[in-house]
């Protein structure tokens, strides 16, 4: 893929998701710092986008058109990211109509002088076609209102800055990792003037779309977390009962000062008349919050809890509650259900170890428990055995009557071949028709039995599958040993493979063990 191909591609994805964060952020009540972020991600979608157009063009004009379209969001980026940070750090002083303009009046001069550049020539003195780069690429002598633009993004970045550094300092830990969140997005944009005004990059390449557009995610994370908790009290009751997570609310000392009816699922002896009492000792699972405060349980762990016979799985969160002087003020506890994802992880898990087919292990996770019961073997020294048994002649079943009829076949085997194992031992599909059987804590001679016991299960008792009968055999090697040298799962199979080729050519329908 060629360069600039690369290039479209990371500007037009940036676009994308700065704009779609601009779009998400009306889930939010329309706060002033919410406004801000919503314009921020739709001018730096437009930069983004703007520049991806110019660097496709190939003409001179088509390029200044497109500059012309990318100054519409870059002129008001530093202007928006001040405005950001006036309101998250709650200068609510510096949001008057005066300061407003101060701080726009630059932007709106950068953008009329970018839109008239031709009758002026102010901000771009001269303009051009870089022909030494891989692609046509707009090159420019900067005129003094670019300057001016630069010296005035200089300036709101470094306002910015000192504004989310202070408010890091000063912030309750409640509110703290979003604003570092914040300050980190501001270093992000940091990084891409500085670069742009002192490194000399390749062909004079923008690289502030890509790191604007970077910072942007940044910014929703402390902004959409610091907004969750910035709610009307009128919706209070709306928003609090339908959250998914379950949420408990406590004073100093440890009292009930509010829940949402999710808790119901987790505490069902939880109702409005514990409101005020200790939890400790006034809900049913007292034990499991006992743990929480007591700091026995992690602040971002795992609990479970039962609902009946059903295993609930809750991720949990506990932070302390600071009122505006940062003195505590209690606790609130919150419990994400992620019973969903856990069952899924299961699920994955078993689709990762089973053959899909005979619902046994598969070869990977056959091999991968069989170390670990050999390793057991060399500490205890006691005897493992290995049975490697072979479908005698399953090609002629396939070919007869067909695979799906032989995978029914397959599903029977396994069936017998369960019944007549511990639940100690490790069955498990090797391949094809190939299986083998892992018997922990047994003599090679013990093993035969076993393995004698399925093969004349299976040779006596045709297969019934539907209105068909199966006659089949099954040949077995096995090896048993408690000699460390041969305490490898390979060696093991070699030595059982060599077994079971003694029975392929003794005439199948045998079970031999190898010396």
């Amino acid at each position: 893929m060629e360069f600039r191909s690369i290039l479209l591609i990371l500007l037009f994805t940036a676009g994308i998701i700065s704009l779609f964060l601009s779009v998400y952020s009306f889930n939010f009540r329309s706060t002033l710092l919410i406004k801000y972020f919503r314009i921020l991600g739709a001018a730096v979608a437009v930069y983004a986008f703007g520049y991806g157009f110019e660097l496709t063009s190939s003409t001179l004009s088509d390029m200044l058109f497109w500059s012309k379209i990318q100054y519409i969001g870059i002129s008001v980026l530093p202007g928006l990211v001040l405005m950001i940070a006036i309101c998250y750090t709650g200068k609510e002083k510096w949001q008057t109509h005066g300061n407003l303009m101060v701080i726009f009046i630059i932007p709106l001069i950068t953008l009329v002088s970018r839109e008239l550049n031709d009758f002026h020539h102010l901000f771009y003195k001269t303009v051009s076609i870089n022909t030494a780069s891989p692609f046509p690429m707009l090159e420019f002598e900067r005129g003094p209102f670019y300057l001016l633009h630069d010296f005035y993004t200089n300036i709101a970045l470094v306002i910015t800055t000192i504004l989310f550094f202070q408010f890091v300092i000063r912030a309750a830990a409640f509110y703290r990792k979003q604003a570092i969140a914040m300050l980190v997005a501001t270093f992000i944009q940091w990084v891409g003037f500085i670069f742009y005004l002192f490194v000399d990059i390749p062909w004079n390449f923008d690289i502030n779309p890509l790191l604007f557009a970077a910072s942007v995610p940044v910014f929703a994370v402390g902004i959409f977390k610091f907004s969750l908790f910035d709610l009307a009290p009128v919706a209070r009751d709306n928003i609090f009962e339908e959250l998914k997570d379950g949420i408990l609310v406590l004073n100093l000392e440890n009292r009930l000062v509010d829940f949402n009816q999710v808790c119901k699922k987790i505490f069902p002896d939880i109702s409005k008349q514990n409101i005020g009492l200790n939890i400790r000792t006034n809900l049913g699972n007292s034990h499991k919050i006992n743990e929480i405060l007591s700091s026995n349980i992690s602040p971002q762990d795992e609990v479970l809890i039962m609902e009946g016979n059903k295993v609930l799985y809750f991720h949990l969160s506990v932070s302390a509650l600071f009122n505006r002087e940062n003195k505590k003020i209690g606790t609130i506890i919150i419990f994400k259900d992620i019973s969903l994802q856990k069952n899924l992880m299961v699920k994955l898990e078993k689709m990762a170890s089973i053959d899909e087919l005979t619902n046994i292990y598969n070869r990977r996770y056959l091999i991968s428990l069989s170390e670990i019961e050999i390793a057991k073997t060399k500490r205890s020294g006691r005897s493992i055995s290995i049975l490697l048994i072979d479908l005698d002649d399953f090609k002629v079943v396939n070919d007869h009557f067909g695979h799906l009829l032989g995978d029914k076949v397959l599903k029977v085997f396994t069936r017998i071949v369960k019944e007549s194992i511990r639940n100690i031992d490790i069955f498990g599909r090797y391949g094809g028709e190939e299986f083998v059987i892992i018997m922990p804590e047994t003599s090679p001679e013990k093993a035969f039995i076993v393995a004698e016991r399925v093969r004349e299960s299976i040779c006596r008792n045709p297969l019934k599958i539907g209105d068909k009968q199966i006659h089949l055999t099954v040949s077995t090697g096995v090896f048993g040993t408690a000699e460390n040298k041969f305490l490898a799962f390979d060696k093991l199979l070699d030595f059982a493979d060599k077994a079971l080729y003694k029975a392929k050519k003794a005439g199948r329908n045998r079970t031999i063990i190898q010396e």
